[in-house]
């Protein structure tokens, strides 16, 4: 889900979603241009760490050279939990993550390296690979 501000409390169009696709990517590419020409500023995309699903996202703004930033879920949910209403909508959190933004609540996420990257998986598939071992040797011991 996007949804793209002019300035804070002021959004620029619908909110839309985007799928995780090349024409969502170019979707989403137009959005960026589209509001810069309005603004003449480069945008700021905010986004929510969602497990993995998130890093395309991030792969793709970085290779077009958008700045963002990517927020914690725990940290977005907990200053939600300050608010009155409590609405639960991806339309509702569009809204959110920017007025984190404009409070300036948002700090520079870590750039991880493709390195880092491929180390974090390795290690999951040697862990996973470990468990299911622990668990096949046990079936066989105690029979």
């Amino acid at each position: 889900m996007i949804q793209a501000f002019v300035k804070r409390n002021e959004a620029y169009g619908k909110s839309e979603t985007i799928p995780h696709s090349e024409a969502g990517f170019s979707r989403l590419g137009e959005i960026i241009n589209q509001l810069k020409e309005r603004t003449d500023m480069e945008s700021v995309v905010i986004l929510e760490a969602t497990g993995h699903y998130h890093r395309i996202v991030v792969a793709h703004l970085t290779s077009i050279g958008v700045k963002h930033f990517i927020i914690n879920p725990l940290l977005s949910k907990r200053t939600k939990s300050a608010q009155l209403r409590k609405v639960k909508t991806d339309a509702a959190d569009t809204w959110h993550l920017a007025e984190m933004y404009y409070r300036g609540d948002v700090k520079p996420h870590r750039d991880w390296e493709a390195c880092f990257t491929e180390l974090q998986r390795v290690t999951r598939q040697h862990e996973f690979i470990t468990s299911v071992l622990v668990v096949t040797v046990y079936k066989n011991y105690s029979m």
